[in-house]
């Protein structure tokens, strides 16, 4: 068996990526947002034979966060869509099928809220602000204990222990 000796001055040519080129355009993300507004998942349009798996369309969202915020977009539209076929639903509801209406009511309202929980959600936010809406502000006071008459030095060091105890779980 003969070795081949390696010249070190000789060039190393850059190797070519692992794997197929990604399937990625334009189009497709236009194609796949244009369906999620008018009323499909991303699981049933991955289920089309026409278009990619769920895990290539989940690659490309890591590898692209404009592509990602546009499927954002197109689920708030797709909760959008949902709203609207709840009314929809609605409207029709007869004596007869007001039962199966209020599964497929329930169901859609169940997904809106999920999708889009920041418009379509019933739980609400409390945020607490500063002054004209700024920062909240927190004043540090200094107590000095040896000013404190006995019964006030003992209800501050009683106050202290049971704020420790609360803080350890106690």
């Amino acid at each position: 068996m003969v070795k081949k000796k390696v010249q070190p001055d000789v060039p190393i040519e850059p190797t070519r990526s692992v794997g197929r080129p990604s399937a990625y355009t334009d189009a497709f993300a236009d194609a796949v947002c244009e369906r999620m507004l008018n009323g499909e998942s991303l699981v049933k349009i991955c289920e089309d034979v026409a278009m990619p798996s769920r895990t290539t369309v989940y690659r490309w969202m890591d590898a692209r966060p404009d592509f990602v915020t546009r499927c954002a977009r197109a689920r708030e539209g797709l909760a959008d869509f949902l709203v609207d076929d709840i009314q929809t639903l609605a409207d029709a509801t007869t004596e007869l099928n007001v039962q199966s209406q209020k599964v497929k009511i329930a169901t859609k309202q169940w997904r809106a809220m999920k999708i889009a929980p920041r418009i379509y959600g019933d739980s609400s936010r409390t945020e607490l602000t500063g002054a004209d809406g700024g920062p909240i502000r927190i004043a540090a006071t200094t107590i000095d204990a040896r000013q404190l008459e006995p019964d006030a030095r003992d209800a501050l060091k009683q106050a202290l222990f049971a704020a420790k105890r609360l803080a350890a779980g106690d």
